[in-house]
């Protein structure tokens, strides 16, 4: 049985699988003013964070459901099925677009709700690749598989989260003045605050000891320290954890970097079996 492997743009694929022939990616979309533009084939990552910075109305939206189905017909002509993981639900309409296109294009689809995002997506497509066509228990395995997604993140300002209605024009302006910076993480398919701590710097310090404390128990094997546009902090993170596991750096995704502005700094992991 040939299988296609289908995900989108807000993913950060794993070495192992970068070049692999029979993934598909479909682009989310970056709004700039009203203008659309394609995640990652029509705008990278560092175009977005300098419209940021330089006050640009940025925002986000999901493919149309017509784009999957022009993939989805295009696809069956090649491969017997395909095996979908999206952007958490929660976040996005893009799991939902993925399902209805393929009933309209009549392509066999067993789509994974990820309950999230970016390299801990990017994991859990490894597995599902490794796994190949044993798919008697795939889905059941992939939904306990996701309960083990590890994100969290912080964010220099609250400035962006504004812009793009995650929160109220007050409670920004108060959280900047007072320079409030949340810790946020994904829980149950949400990103979702659960610690609020004075200064850019002790948010930090929190999200190191986090992934350090992850590296000596062994309960993270394989980490990415993911940043929107400061890639010199990233690096000495990843320094000082030293190379006990291998540690990779991104750049956040567009769609999420279009929310969080720059300055975001987290860390992402699938935690390990």
């Amino acid at each position: 049985m040939k299988i296609a492997y289908i995900t989108d743009s807000t993913v950060v694929l794993p070495d192992s699988i970068k070049h692999h022939p029979d993934i598909h990616i479909v682009p989310l979309y970056v709004v700039k003013g009203d203008t659309p533009y394609k995640d990652g084939i029509e705008v990278d990552a560092e175009t977005v964070y300098e419209w940021i910075d330089a006050g640009e109305r940025v925002s986000t939206s999901q493919p149309a459901i017509g784009d999957f189905v022009t993939i989805y017909e295009e696809l069956k002509q090649t491969y017997d099925m395909g095996i979908a993981i999206h952007l958490s639900s929660d976040l996005s309409g893009t799991y939902s677009a993925s399902v209805q296109g393929a009933e309209i294009a009549e392509f066999k689809l067993l789509a994974i709700d990820s309950r999230a995002g970016i390299y801990t997506m990017g994991l859990l497509l490894a597995e599902l690749i490794e796994r190949g066509d044993a798919l008697e228990d795939v889905e059941a395995y992939m939904n306990e598989r996701v309960k083990d997604v590890r994100i969290e993140l912080t964010i220099q300002n609250l400035t962006q989260m504004q812009k793009g209605g995650r929160i109220s024009k007050s409670k920004a302006l108060i959280g900047n003045m007072l320079q409030l910076k949340p810790v946020l993480r994904f829980e149950d398919g949400l990103i979702v605050p659960y610690q609020t701590v004075r200064t850019y710097k002790k948010a930090q310090a929190h999200l190191f000891e986090v992934i350090r404390a992850a590296i000596e128990s062994g309960e993270c094997t394989d980490v990415s320290i993911f940043h929107g546009n400061v890639p010199e902090l990233a690096e000495s993170w990843k320094q000082q954890l030293g190379d006990d596991v291998p540690i990779r750096i991104d750049t956040l995704a567009p769609l999420l970097g279009a929310h969080t502005g720059s300055g975001s700094i987290g860390i992402s992991y699938l935690k390990a079996k």
